[in-house]
């Protein structure tokens, strides 16, 4: 594969959309959206190295085509793709796995630091909150990353043991998950050769077929 940066492939039958760049994950919820995959107002559950809560820098009309949504998307930068969905009424709540240092003190977004913090203080309190709505995992590589601040070098990844009992987790103990977004971003994940690693750990343990996938 070519991770250029318009890099897009999905697994219609699971709902999992993967992107190059995580701005593409706002299409791939409108797309669910307008197929019928997610119901309008649902939540998204965020796990990422980053905070990516950054008000969108263009105006967004409603979303009535999947062209449409694919167009706004080429044109949101990489953290700009949660708010302009909420306004567009495709989400709702924001629940965020992210040890970001950013302060989101005053946003609708409530966070946990690390998923053993989920596990230990909100797990039982998100589930509550997303009775009866549409769950999404929305899903950055480079939280398996402890290293994102060099671009595209220098990864300090997890081993790989954990890496794949986590995607477990995240995958068989969460959510029944209704949609599924992955974002590969090579430069923080430390490089093109580490995303492949992580994506090819993702696609294992989500047992998808890297020979089926579609481009989108």
């Amino acid at each position: 594969m070519r991770l250029n940066e318009n890099f897009r492939i999905s697994f219609p039958r699971q709902k999992v959309y993967i992107s190059r760049d995580h701005n593409w994950a706002f299409s791939a919820w409108e797309i669910g959206r307008l197929r019928g995959d997610i119901k309008p107002g649902a939540t998204v559950i965020h796990i990422d190295g980053h905070v990516d809560y950054l008000d969108p820098m263009i105006e967004i009309e409603e979303i009535i085509t999947e062209e449409y949504a694919i167009t706004v998307g080429s044109s949101l930068g990489i953290a700009e793709f949660i708010i302009p969905a909420q306004k567009t009424g495709t989400i709702e709540n924001v629940l965020m796995i992210s040890n970001d240092g950013v302060d989101i003190t005053g946003t609708p977004v409530e966070r946990a630091y690390s998923l053993n913090h989920y596990e230990q203080a909100f797990r039982r309190k998100w589930f509550k909150q997303t009775e009866g709505k549409s769950v999404i995992l929305d899903l950055d590589l480079d939280f398996f990353n402890l290293n994102y601040q060099d671009l595209g070098c220098n990864p300090i990844l997890l081993p790989e043991t954990l890496i794949r009992q986590q995607l477990i987790n995240i995958k068989d103990y969460m959510w029944d998950w209704d949609m599924v977004t992955v974002a590969l971003s090579p430069d923080y994940c430390g490089g093109l050769e580490v995303s492949e690693y992580l994506l090819d750990l993702f696609l294992d343990v989500f047992q998808l077929n890297k020979s089926e996938a579609i481009p989108w």
